[in-house]
């Protein structure tokens, strides 16, 4: 026996590429405008993170970091990917905080917007290299998440200048705050040693 369940029949506007039905009263759309709270902003903003490093686009853009520039090597032990496990970190402002501003941006201006379409306005702006970067190895790379070594902002490539400049009225008050101590940090207040990378001198900090 091979009848339907029902007749439900769902209809679309295409205009607005929402989906709905004559039998029911909700609707559903390709696009969002806003998020009930935010734990829902925060799960989308993590959902487009990993959307964009998980993208051939993104990972093309890591392997000409380090494989055609030849960025293949740790900035802060100089150790060479031959080696060891090299990870781009993205500096002074993470790639979520990144993904945040652009969302904030089309909160503020009340662009309907995609998951993709966010993922594909962050990629532009690394296309466009203003976001700025450090290759590590990755156990440094976890020293620095576990709040243990702090990065000279001199070794920081990329023009992530233009985007602080570009996109500051969209970045969060918290997130500034981070980018701002981030900034603050240079070779005069923090002392390596060989293999010792520890963080912030506080008593340098003027």
């Amino acid at each position: 026996m091979n009848e339907k369940i029902n007749d439900n029949i769902i209809l679309s506007n295409i205009d607005k590429l929402e989906l709905y039905s004559d039998d029911y009263p909700f609707s559903i759309s390709l696009d969002i405008t806003n998020f009930e709270n935010e734990k829902e902003l925060f799960k989308f903003t993590k959902n487009c993170e990993k959307l964009i490093r998980n993208s051939n686009e993104y990972r093309e853009w890591r392997n000409y970091l380090l494989n055609i520039l030849k960025n293949n090597y740790c900035f802060v032990t100089h150790e060479i990917n031959e080696e060891v496990s090299i990870d781009i970190h993205h500096h002074p402002i993470s790639l979520f905080s990144i993904v945040k501003t652009v969302i904030n941006k089309k909160l503020d201006t009340n662009e309907p917007f995609n998951s993709f379409g966010v993922a594909l306005d962050t990629m532009k702006i690394h296309f466009m290299n203003i976001v700025g970067y450090i290759p590590l190895i990755r156990s440094i790379h976890e020293k620095f998440h576990a709040g243990y070594l702090k990065i000279p902002i001199g070794l920081v490539e990329g023009n992530y200048k233009l985007f602080i400049e570009e996109y500051n009225k969209y970045i969060d008050d918290s997130d500034m705050e981070t980018i701002n101590e981030r900034l603050l940090i240079n070779s005069s207040n923090i002392k390596w040693t060989n293999g010792n990378y520890p963080g912030l001198i506080e008593e340098c900090i003027v």
